[in-house]
């Protein structure tokens, strides 16, 4: 079933044909969020999502796509309450969080694409920054700070991740022992042009390190960039899939290429960095570590 001013089908008139390959404008952010029986989670969710000040703002449009798998507990009632009719919610049956995912993945249509699971929320400006580093830099994905939250939602720790480098996201390496640190996925946003990389029929089949299989994929385009801004965050939460790290690691180890030498010395460098203040880090990482500037008024 579908809720909301806009059916699966009716979904195509968000598209844009104003695109062209060197536009860096974004008019459209499609956001997904999978859920399953998130009564008790998903009203934050949707609320940070339509209350976005760059949406509330007019200055971009939301495709925002619930996939929900058949929720018996109250979901679709507690996203209608605070969606103000924006979500659009399809609910039927599927194989997991990730077949959800790449349902939304299918259909979204967006310039930027994010996704944000039940219980987790942006910050009010995320979208604002997004937008603001996208359309002034040449990048095709980015990643803010590392921010978690407790069950109240409260935040409880931010700091500026390492810097992930493309020779490790393309091996899946990130969340290793050797690089323990996880390219957190509430606070990343990518172009819709690296959707083509994306095997959405190899997406549905994972469980739980899903997430590692599609920053993979992104990383044989592109580096992410590192925005020294709060745009979303992890909520700690009982029962959530995460909480089993070590089946998730299981997982993602089928995805994962061997390091070598070279990515030894490297990724024990970067372990070193990520003790350095920022402005050494903007140092070593000009292009790829982005910082506000009260100077020049700008992301740079």
């Amino acid at each position: 079933m579908s809720t909301g001013p806009h059916d699966k089908a009716s979904s195509a008139e968000f598209r844009t044909d104003q695109r062209t390959v060197d536009d860096r404008r974004v008019n459209l952010v499609t956001v997904i969020t999978p859920c399953l029986n998130a009564h008790h989670l998903i009203a934050r969710t949707v609320a940070s999502v339509v209350n976005q000040t760059a949406v509330q703002s007019g200055r971009v449009r939301l495709q925002y796509l619930v996939m929900d798998g058949a929720s018996t507990d109250g979901t679709l009632d507690a996203i209608q309450a605070v969606g103000h009719g924006v979500p659009i919610v399809v609910s039927q049956p599927d194989n997991g969080m990730y077949a959800a995912l790449a349902d939304g993945l299918a259909a979204a249509d967006g310039d930027v694409i994010s996704y944000l699971n039940a219980g987790d929320f942006y910050s009010p400006w995320a979208l604002d920054v997004v937008i603001d580093v996208l359309e002034k830099h040449d990048l095709q994905w980015l990643t803010g700070l590392a921010v978690s939250y407790n069950a109240r939602g409260q935040l409880t720790r931010a700091r500026v991740p390492i810097r992930y480098r493309r020779r490790f996201v393309r091996k899946g390496a990130y969340g290793s022992r050797l690089l323990p640190w996880f390219l957190q996925q509430e606070s990343t946003f990518w172009r819709r042009s690296l959707m083509d990389r994306v095997d959405l029929s190899y997406l549905r089949s994972f469980r739980l390190a899903g997430d590692s299989y599609l920053w993979k994929c992104l990383g044989q385009v592109a580096e992410p960039a590192v925005v020294e801004s709060y745009l979303g965050g992890f909520s700690h939460h009982d029962g959530q899939l995460s909480s089993d790290m070590n089946a998730y690691r299981r997982e993602q180890a089928s995805i994962q290429s061997r390091l070598n030498l070279a990515d030894l010395a490297i990724g024990t460098f970067d372990r070193l960095e990520q003790y350095a203040p920022p402005r050494i880090r903007k140092i070593l990482n000009p292009s790829g570590f982005l910082r506000y500037s009260y100077t020049s008024g700008c992301w740079g």
